[in-house]
């Protein structure tokens, strides 16, 4: 099974490589140690931080951050000292470093009634509190979306995990359908939406079987739940293409603006875990594969750091690697070990490969591939001539960093580096951030 392009009429396949972890059961896996950073995503500490030698348990609030988005310890044990940390996005963050007593012992909040006898209000404040975010790996917390004011007309369940290699989606998905269908009454009750839609790429049959399975169930036939199976198509998985593909409709900025909330599969599955049994975010099931020599899908906690997942899945297979967060189109490349945080998906080790660019040929290759109908090579252009206004004139920041310009030039440019370069100049702008 390949992906293929949205737009190209090349059909060029992209192998997915998911078979060593695929239908696979995830493992549970307790490192000695996590890491929580202690300070919030513009680098300010963390309100109400608690101190060092403070006894924890998962689910206990460290501090919270911007506009009080809390933080959780995701195991149980005792904070130990405060360390500065390579984080998944390549930057030094202070964090927190709690010893894991390997005994999960939960301090959860009060579990929500019935969603019918559920405020809107007191919906919306769990949300919130759980602390969930988009676990596709942008990490945008997910309370924001559901309190936009906006209507709602429908909830898209993004399942399509079209990243190569990556299963998480997949294989936890198909083990706990159930925990999807706990929350789709209290996203009802908050949203009022009319529809809610569940989207699986075609060929992933068990997840397919999964969610039909649950829409068969009695308590379940009264919701307006419907499965959508998609094609098998890069980059699917993105929200814009999703709201194309299920509602038929284009946006400017955000899904909102045509009344649709896309969630990742496993946000959903978090927001159920609140909503039902008090528990707010503290695990994610992660890819380990690649040049590892027991690829596997690892139910780990959050602050784990990328080698103790490397180690238990049996350690590598060469001596030099190349360690990538997240999946191989849209993840982050990392020299050194690092921090996972909440919404990391993937650790991927790659062998080295030397890659000899050549001068660009002007063939249009990036142009037809890019779903945002972006001009790549120009905006590399306006880059190296440090030309905001053009960059600003071809949007480069509406990018999304899915790789595919890199992956389909013919003169093996990194084209998809140079565009987030492109993208990071302008938004340091002053007129970008107020735009924002």
């Amino acid at each position: 099974m390949g992906l293929h392009f949205l737009k190209t009429a090349l059909s060029l396949p992209i192998p997915e490589h998911k078979e060593a972890t695929e239908g696979h059961p995830y493992e549970v896996f307790q490192p000695d140690f996590v890491y929580i950073p202690a300070v919030d995503n513009r680098n300010n500490p963390l309100k109400g931080l608690l101190p060092v030698g403070t006894l924890v348990f998962k689910g206990t609030l460290l501090g919270t951050g911007v506009d009080d988005f809390p933080t959780y310890s995701s195991v149980s044990g005792q904070i130990v000292s405060h360390k500065y940390m390579m984080m998944a996005d390549g930057k030094v963050r202070e964090c927190l470093e709690i010893a894991n007593d390997r005994r999960s012992q939960w301090i959860r909040r009060p579990a929500l009634p019935d969603a019918s006898h559920c405020s809107k209000e007191e919906i919306l404040a769990a949300i919130k509190d759980s602390g969930a975010v988009g676990f596709g790996g942008a990490g945008f917390p997910t309370y924001r979306k559901y309190n936009s004011g906006k209507p709602v007309e429908a909830i898209i369940v993004n399942a399509i995990e079209c990243e190569p290699y990556l299963t998480t989606d997949y294989n936890y998905g198909r083990m706990n359908m159930s925990e999807v269908f706990l929350a789709i009454p209290y996203l009802l009750r908050l949203t009022g939406a009319k529809k809610i839609y569940i989207a699986v790429k075609r060929g992933r049959e068990a997840l397919i079987d999964a969610v039909r399975k649950e829409l068969s169930r009695k308590e379940n036939k009264n919701y307006p739940v419907a499965l959508k199976i998609l094609p098998d198509r890069y980059p699917m998985g993105y929200e814009r293409s999703l709201v194309r593909a299920i509602l038929h409709k284009e946006y400017q900025a955000l899904p909102i603006e045509v009344g649709a909330i896309v969630n990742n599969l496993y946000t959903v599955m978090a927001l159920a875990r609140r909503f039902v049994f008090g528990e707010v975010v503290a695990d994610r099931c992660i890819t380990v594969s690649g040049e590892v020599n027991c690829p596997k899908d690892v139910l780990a906690p959050a602050g784990t750091l990328a080698s103790d997942l490397i180690n238990f899945a049996g350690g590598p297979t060469i001596r030099q690697f190349k360690l990538i967060s997240g999946g191989p189109m849209c993840g982050t490349c990392h020299e050194s070990d690092y921090v996972l945080p909440l919404q990391a998906n993937g650790v991927l080790l790659f062998r080295p490969t030397k890659v000899e660019s050549e001068p660009c040929w002007h063939c249009g290759k990036c142009i037809d591939n890019c779903p945002m109908g972006l001009q790549p090579v120009q905006i590399q252009m306006a880059l190296k001539a440090n030309n905001i206004d053009r960059l600003l004139k071809l949007k480069a920041a509406l990018c999304i960093n899915c790789g595919l310009c890199s992956y389909v030039c013919p003169s093996k440019i990194d084209v998809s580096n140079n565009v987030q370069k492109a993208k990071a100049l302008l938004l340091k702008q002053p007129q970008q951030k107020g735009a924002k």
